[in-house]
């Protein structure tokens, strides 16, 4: 996998990304691709160097960077979910890939933080994050509010 790379652009070469892009398709990388007139490459899983991502996992990467293209980064774990990593490269909560949804955990004080409150959410009393609970999340294929919401509430709890 090749490692990405970071390039900082002004507001109106943002803006300029965003009026040419595909809502719901593009991100910056296709939008460029598309403009330097580079071959397209297949969803983004590829556009994001993220081939062996489930594409549910991937969508939520995408729109938890559409906004700001900070996009979420996350590490594999043996067991086959993903932590989700802050922007200073801690681990701040998990995604695990389920049949028919997506399930996120993080830790009850942060999600609270984040103003995530009572929706989708269970409550266990061991946790990763040594505060005593973690909360669920679940995203169920094809909800794109769901996706939305949760995309929302992880661009503030990465920082």
């Amino acid at each position: 996998m090749v490692p990405s790379k970071v390039i900082r652009i002004d507001n109106e070469v943002w803006a300029e990304l965003q009026r040419r892009a595909v809502p719901l398709e593009d991100n910056p990388n296709s939008v460029l691709r598309r403009v330097l007139g580079l071959a397209a490459k297949e969803p983004s899983t590829n556009d994001l160097g993220r081939n062996d991502m489930d594409s549910r996992l991937v969508k939520l990467i995408n729109m938890v960077g559409e906004s700001d293209g900070r996009y979420l980064e996350v590490r594999p774990n043996k067991s086959g979910y993903f932590g989700m990593l802050t922007d200073k490269g801690k681990v701040f909560g998990y995604v695990y890939t389920q049949q028919r949804r997506l399930k996120v955990e993080i830790g009850k004080d942060l999600a609270e933080k984040a103003g995530m409150h009572g929706w989708e959410k269970e409550s266990l009393k061991d946790d990763w994050f040594n505060s005593g609970h973690s909360v669920y999340w679940f995203i169920p294929d094809g909800d794109e509010n769901a996706y939305y919401r949760v995309a929302n509430h992880l661009k503030k709890m990465r920082n």
